[in-house]
């Protein structure tokens, strides 16, 4: 008898520490660092070479990740204004510590992204005006792939930039609206 209650003591003591909710300050921490982490996020150099549409689709692919971080985060910070309580003790110690953080995240992201459409179009636009300066036209194998290739990575960074704004947009917003909260929570 005895040892089945020191068990289930111990187990619930375990399992106890393992659902526990992190604090406030912990969660604005994490947010803090991930938008520190977005900003930064060094744009891709324009380098020459053949190797550059892989080194920009990894550069995209980073880029990608840190956007949908950045939707994460307004999706955390969205149900904060459901609640007064909850919403409260958020307002009084993460609208000013994370608000700074977004403006800077956002621009870095901006950046990278022009930078990548940017050498992506020049590279493209370099290709056809050698095609046209050769005199050729329709399909002439690689050159034409790679002109496809860099099509569908300007296309991808173009939705990419779409979608950054919108998630900028929609963290801007939540902590617009956290910092309206904290009138009511005075």
């Amino acid at each position: 008898m005895m040892v089945s209650v020191v068990g289930l003591l111990a187990v619930s003591v375990f399992t106890s520490r393992g659902t526990s909710e992190p604090t406030i300050e912990t969660k604005v921490g994490y947010i803090v660092r991930d938008l520190k982490a977005i900003q930064a996020l060094e744009p891709l150099q324009d380098a020459s070479g053949r190797d550059w549409p892989q080194q920009a689709q990894v550069n995209l692919t980073r880029l990608k990740g840190h956007v949908e971080k950045a939707a994460s985060i307004a999706g955390d910070l969205e149900p904060q204004l459901a609640a007064k309580s909850s919403g409260c003790i958020f307002v009084k110690h993460a609208v000013d510590k994370i608000d700074t953080e977004i403006p800077l995240a956002a621009t870095a992201t901006e950046n990278a992204l022009t930078v990548l459409l940017a050498g992506t179009k020049a590279r493209q636009t370099s290709l056809k005006d050698e095609n046209n300066a050769l005199g050729w036209t329709g399909w002439r194998g690689s050159r034409e792939e790679a002109i496809s290739e860099l099509t569908l990575l300007g296309h991808d960074v173009a939705i990419t930039t779409a979608n950054a704004d919108l998630a900028f947009a929609r963290l801007k917003n939540a902590t617009g609206g956290l910092d309206k909260a904290s009138a009511i929570c005075q």
